[in-house]
């Protein structure tokens, strides 16, 4: 009975949203072979999220994964959204620690303040991992990491402009951990310069016609391209 309950709501998952979006794919392997993640990491995950936010309001959906599951193939974190629907936060072999789980739930809160569509289509990509990054003290977004990755030749100096959506931002090896580690001294500086009145402005500001406010990172842009700390 269980088994044909799945599959129909398969059936439903595979109506409505396709196979190949994201949020369908991961829903529908939670649906036929779910597998729980440990209670403590998905609570502790929501503690740190409801202490920077200053309480937590989405209510995600977790899956654990230690191999490949239809197809599904998750090394660290992702979390996955659709509209109306939770996020899911799908954890691999390799995310299944509390800084990886925190760091996603962060963008699931994100998009539960803002909506799916606005933090897909209105805020920039350096903006939403950055934030997610102020929870994550994985070493290789580190102040000392970005400050090797800044001294190293074959990279690519980042900007802001250069890192602002997922085509430009999400890149393989050291190049792409220099973003994540750029975008973490941003949105960081950002942060304590401003307090966390203006992140909860900021996430109830954003709307289709208010443009995200760039121009008040651009000092930390500076800042950050010259190696300061986090």
């Amino acid at each position: 009975m269980i088994r044909w309950i799945r599959l129909s709501a398969s059936a439903v998952v595979i109506l409505f949203f396709g196979l190949n979006y994201p949020w369908s794919h991961a829903a529908l392997a939670r649906l036929i072979a779910p597998v729980d993640c440990n209670n403590d990491l998905v609570e502790n995950a929501r503690e740190a999220v409801g202490r920077f936010f200053g309480g937590m309001e989405a209510s995600p959906h977790y899956l654990c994964l230690d191999r490949p599951t239809l197809g599904l193939v998750v090394s660290h974190g992702s979390a996955r959204f659709a509209p109306l629907m939770s996020t899911i936060i799908v954890l691999g072999p390799e995310g299944q620690n509390p800084d990886v789980a925190a760091h996603e739930a962060v963008h699931a809160e994100l998009a539960e303040r803002t909506s799916v569509l606005l933090r897909t289509f209105r805020l920039p990509t350096w903006f939403d991992e950055g934030l997610a990054m102020q929870l994550d003290g994985r070493a290789p977004y580190t102040a000392k990491a970005l400050s090797a990755y800044l001294a190293d030749t074959d990279l690519d100096p980042p900007s802001l402009d250069a890192i602002d959506a997922p085509s430009k931002f999400f890149r393989p090896g050291r190049q792409g951990r220099l973003h994540y580690a750029f975008a973490k001294c941003i949105v960081g500086g950002w942060l304590r310069a401003n307090g966390s009145n203006a992140l909860t402005m900021l996430m109830a500001n954003t709307g289709w016609h208010q443009p995200f406010p760039i121009e008040d990172f651009r000092q930390h842009e500076d800042r950050c391209q010259a190696g300061a700390s986090k």
